[in-house]
Formats: C-alpha cells, structure tokens, sequence
C-alpha cells in the first residue's frame, strides 16, 4: 500500500472516530395542541451533534420541546423540516422517513408502558421473539442480572414496585441492543426517597451497555448528577448545551443562570477594570469594560451575610430547604437576592443583615434597555 493510500485511509478511520453518533441540524415541527386556543407550538429549528456513548439529558420548562425532541427521533412525531441521521443511517429529512418500527431506537417511559398479561419474562423478550433462542436465554440472563430482576421473572406488572416495574421496561428496551435509548421521563413517577439511587443505577446500566442515551427529565438534580452533557430546551429552541459544570459556572443566557443557578441579578456600573454594585466591586471581564450598566449573576452561594443591625439588607422572604434556609434579600436599590444560610442562621423576618459577595469570577449580562 502507497503512502498516500495509507494516508486516505488515516483520515477516513480519524473521521468516523470524530463524527458524531447522532445528529439533528435544522429540525423543526409545528403543531396545534387539540381542543386550545393557544397558538401553534413551534419547536426548533434545533442542531445538535450527540457522541456515541454519551448520556445526555434534556430538561427545561413544561411545554418547552423535551418530548417533542424524543417523538421527532424516535419517528412517532413526523416532520418535513431538518435532517436526523443516528450512526450514519438517516432517520428523516426532506426526501425520506423511516417508520418508527425500523429506527433501532429503545424507549422508556414514565408509565413503564409494560404489557400486563405478560411476564417479565416475556416483557423483555418481547422486542427480540424473533431471534434464535440461545441468544434470547443469553440476552435475558445478561440482562436480568444486571438490573438485579432475575428473581421476578414469574411474576406480573402489577405484582412489582414502581422501581422495580421501571428496571424491567429498562431491561426491555435494552434487549435488542438498540442504537439509542430514549427516555421520557423515567423516574416521574417513583417515590422520591428511591428515584436518587434508581437515577444512579439507571445511570450506571447505560454506561455499562456503552448505550447513547437521550433522556429527559424535569428534575434539576437528576439532571446535573447523570448527565455528560445537559441540553436545555426554552420555548422549542435549546438554550444551551453543554456539561453540569459549564452550565453552572459560565451560563451564556440570564435564564440558563437563573434555572440552574437560582440566580439573582444585581445591576453593577463599570469602572475602569472593575464593576461596581451597591454590596462591593469585582473585576470586570476585558469583553464588558466598554458597557457602563451590566447586570452581575448572584448565586444563593455567592454572598456572605452576617446579621446586622447596621446592615443594608433586609429579610423579606424565607424558604427551609432542610439542610439550608433560603433568604430573599431586599437592598436599598429595591434589587433583591438569594442566600442559602445553614440551619443555625434561623433568622426573623425584616432582621438586618450585612450583605458582601465572595465571587473571584464575574458572569455578567449587558443591561437590557
């Protein structure tokens, strides 16, 4: 072989390494909810590249996209706008749609949607009847054991727990060895004292499988504690896409801060180097020194408060988060922001306090007129 043929093949081996697994560019839908007089919701025109291997869970406001993204993937919502392909195989674009039965594509849903005349057996056989035995009883074993249901296969739907029903439709869908697990609200509907360690578990099931996921949630938490990478959908549009981390620490829209961040905005007047708020002065990012008015992103973790009768802010609201009391802070400005204080700092209402941030880094938005 030539060098410039081993060359060619180089490049095409580092090219399908890098392609991304799943892709969308351009994708949109629009439709009438029935029975409402509300406009037509409008979804996309969404782009987005997913790599293979990757959990990624979407989250954002009721009615903003996450199960229409799904739908569009998985075939049960048909568009003509925008493009899908999934491992190289296009799903849908203007000229071509495979039906839904023939995308490769595991679902789970919050209702676990399992057959209740069959057993769990046959539940998770369901998808792959077809196939010859041996692989069938391999499949089965691989797969029960993993999800420790091995012990259930006798029984029916209605004799297993919420988390218990939600592994076997796990298990199901992962049977035929799909080429990406969607799932749509998976844990909605187990016992809050059970969906952390079932997030985990899930978590781990999909890692181990080294299956692509695109899982939807309305839980921040579960959100930030499973996911490679979050995409965060507003108004049928995604807001931003990036890891737990980014999202937290550099978010790119005032509503990416203030949905995952709880944060407040303080207005701050630029000085030099420097933007100056009513409760101190922090550095300025060299991009921002040009703008006079900015608005500085204040996280409940940002700020030190010491009551204080001499202080400038004033309690006005109070949450008890169990291991934190929330504070709403009103300041001589009217401005107000949140402060998470531990539960010794069981304060009153209107008791003053001294207000300082503690941020070594600004994130700030120019102020809209």
């Amino acid at each position: 072989m030539n060098l410039n043929a081993i060359d060619t093949l180089s490049e095409t081996m580092v090219n399908r390494t890098t392609e991304p697994y799943v892709q969308l560019h351009d994708v949109a839908h629009t439709y009438r909810i029935p029975a409402c007089d509300k406009p037509p919701f409008t979804f996309g025109p969404v782009t987005l590249a997913i790599k293979k291997g990757e959990i990624i869970v979407v989250i954002g406001q009721s009615g903003s996209g996450k199960t229409t993204l799904l739908r569009l993937i998985s075939g049960l919502e048909r568009t003509s706008f925008g493009m899908c392909r999934v491992n190289g195989s296009v799903l849908f674009d203007k000229n071509s749609f495979i039906p839904p039965e023939k995308r490769k594509i595991g679902m789970v849903f919050q209702d676990h949607a399992l057959f209740p005349h069959l057993t769990v057996k046959k539940n998770i056989l369901f998808g792959i009847k077809k196939m010859d035995k041996k692989f069938q009883t391999n499949r089965l074993h691989e797969l029960t054991d993993m999800l420790g249901i091995q012990n259930f296969l006798n029984r029916y739907p209605y004799e297993l727990s919420g988390g218990q029903q939600q592994r076997v439709a796990l298990a199901r869908s992962l049977a035929p060895n799909p080429k990406i697990l969607l799932l749509d609200e998976p844990l909605s509907n187990i016992d809050a004292e059970l969906r952390n360690n079932l997030a985990q578990e899930l978590k781990s099931i999909i890692q181990q499988t080294k299956t692509t996921a695109v899982w939807v949630t309305h839980d921040l938490n579960e959100a930030l504690d499973t996911a490679d990478r979050v995409l965060v959908m507003n108004n049928g549009i995604i807001e931003q896409f990036d890891t737990p981390w980014d999202l937290y620490r550099h978010p790119k829209t005032k509503f990416i801060a203030a949905f995952i961040g709880n944060a407040s905005f303080l207005q701050g007047h630029v000085s030099g180097n420097h933007i100056v708020t009513e409760i101190g002065t922090l550095p300025c990012p060299m991009q921002y020194r040009q703008i006079p008015v900015l608005e500085v992103m204040v996280k409940p973790c940002d700020l030190s408060v010491q009551q204080h009768t001499a202080g400038i802010g004033v309690l006005i609201k109070k949450q008890f988060l169990g291991s934190t009391f929330r504070y709403t802070i009103s300041l001589p400005s009217k401005q107000t922001v949140l402060s998470d204080m531990p539960p010794e700092c069981n304060w009153e209402l209107n008791t003053r306090v001294a207000v300082n941030l503690c941020i070594s880094e600004a994130v700030v938005f120019p102020t809209v007129p």
